[in-house]
């Protein structure tokens, strides 16, 4: 019935916010549906679980506390923390963050014992003491959170201007001062920002570059920004392709061109995407979740995320080649198309 979900996911509500805006521009009148009651279980953050038709709000309603939420920051312990709800994590992990950096416009969140997005493996071996550590713990501003945020801003900014969403921004408190933050502001914040802060220049004298002694491949985009552990920043993994989909116009097309070749010769496989560059020191490709070792990396399936390939994410790198293959020239688009109908007649 719901009432015993885990509220420590840190990159669905952003997920939720694409497939609401993706229906809002492939269905007719789909806008339609942000009117829509939306019966909550959890009207607030203490309440009890609450029977369907008690507490409606209009889905835009939804959508606004959202907003409002990530902007002033999200810090609670999620219910029940302790071993009833997850034998393996350890208690710090149980403490959930999320908000949004006022100074670059990136949702942040997380810590180094929970991993909030999809690679969310928990280390489960006493054997090889990896128990309660993540694999990915991806905290800091994990870079397809950074491209969905911007996609829904852009979006509500762009219905806020047709007069299609009633609001125009979000209101914070700070220093006991009411702050408005206008969506046209905040999307700005994150245009400017993000390929300074993602981009790993070719150039080693970049001054942009926080960690030069952490770079080892050129020409790509960090996996995240601001990770507790910054070498886990400069890890080359397929998220950033999701955001070239959601959000192509955070990126400058041949650089981005550039790190799509470094990623389909390093992560490209014959049916999915390597989740981690086969140059790096913990990349194991073969994942075994019975396995009880002494190797820490692989232990119960340790390497979850760290090197097995996934077949989802090859859909968001293909429609990232298509995408910026057109902004190239035209014979680098056909030979795009020759890779894609390539690539997807092995899944025939």
């Amino acid at each position: 019935q719901g009432t015993y979900a885990r509220f420590n996911c840190r990159d669905a509500v952003w997920w939720w916010l694409q497939c609401i805006q993706d229906y809002c521009n492939i269905v007719p009148r789909g806008t339609d549906i942000l009117k829509c009651p939306v019966s909550r279980m959890y009207p607030t953050d203490d309440s009890s679980a609450q029977p369907a038709g008690t507490v409606d709000q209009p889905l835009y309603d939804v959508i606004q506390e959202a907003m409002q939420c990530h902007m002033q920051g999200i810090h609670f312990r999620e219910r029940n923390a302790g071993p009833q709800i997850d034998r393996n994590m350890r208690d710090e992990g149980f403490n959930v963050t999320a908000g949004v950096n006022l100074e670059t416009g990136f949702v942040f969140g997380g810590n180094r014992l929970n991993c909030g997005t999809w690679m969310d493996k928990m280390g489960e071996s006493e054997r090889a003491r990896n128990r309660g550590i993540p694999a990915t713990p991806r905290d800091g501003s994990a870079v397809e959170i950074v491209g969905l945020s911007k996609s829904s801003v852009r979006w509500l900014m762009e219905l806020s201007n047709k007069k299609m969403y009633p609001y125009d921004g979000v209101t914070i408190t700070k220093d006991g001062k009411d702050i408005k933050i206008r969506y046209e502001e905040w999307n700005k914040m994150i245009q400017s920002n993000f390929e300074k802060m993602f981009y790993v220049s070719e150039d080693p004298s970049d001054p942009n570059e926080q960690h030069p002694n952490l770079v080892h491949k050129r020409g790509i985009y960090k996996d995240s920004y601001g990770a507790s552990s910054p070498w886990c920043d400069y890890q080359l993994r397929p998220n950033f392709t999701i955001t070239m989909v959601v959000a192509p116009e955070l990126f400058t097309p041949k650089k981005a061109w550039k790190a799509l070749e470094v990623a389909e010769k390093k992560l490209l496989g014959p049916l999915g995407m390597k989740t981690l560059d086969p140059d790096d020191m913990v990349y194991c490709g073969v994942y075994d979740n019975a396995l009880d070792n002494d190797n820490y990396n692989v232990s119960k399936g340790f390497n979850y995320h760290q090197g097995p390939e996934w077949l989802w994410p090859i859909g968001y790198f293909l429609r990232a080649k298509l995408y910026f293959s057109k902004l190239i020239d035209q014979e680098t688009y056909q030979k795009t198309v020759f890779l894609v109908k390539n690539v997807l007649s092995r899944h025939y």
